[in-house]
């Protein structure tokens, strides 16, 4: 049973697992209007409740050039990092940290893609596709990173 919250993302905030702790440091990144998401999925399996995260954000390809070069890309693969989102709704979730699992089940690079657009008005795109799973859905997130 998926969780979407309503309207997409409106701001993504993200940190390095590795390490992470109250004093990380979030970057913001700015994303294209409208067309990222996060979906929540549990599922129960022999009695196991499991909970996957996808967070599927769309950027700017140009801005993706410079934000994201081969090690950042590398370290999201191995190491993962942790998002902090806003929802169009208003909702703020920490995804990729639990209290259970601390940073171990941060969100991991499933895929990077480039995109030119269908239309000539549409902006050439990075779509950057991060997964994790652990037993939790995403915790309500109150801290300010400002």
């Amino acid at each position: 049973m998926p969780r979407k919250p309503v309207g997409g993302i409106r701001e993504v905030r993200l940190a390095a697992a590795r390490g992470f702790g109250p004093q990380s440091t979030f970057t913001a990144y700015e994303l294209i209007d409208d067309r990222s998401s996060y979906v929540e999925t549990l599922t129960a399996e022999r009695g196991l409740l499991r909970v996957e995260h996808r967070l599927t954000l769309v950027f700017d390809k140009h801005q993706a050039d410079e934000w994201f070069d081969r090690d950042w890309i590398g370290r999201c693969a191995t190491d993962g990092v942790i998002a902090s989102i806003t929802t169009a709704a208003g909702e703020q979730l920490r995804i990729g940290y639990s209290d259970r699992f601390a940073g171990e089940q941060a969100l991991r690079l499933e895929r990077f893609t480039f995109e030119s657009g269908e239309k000539p008005v549409d902006r050439p795109a990075a779509i950057l596709v991060l997964v994790c799973e652990d037993t939790d859905r995403a915790q309500t997130d109150t801290t300010d990173y400002e």
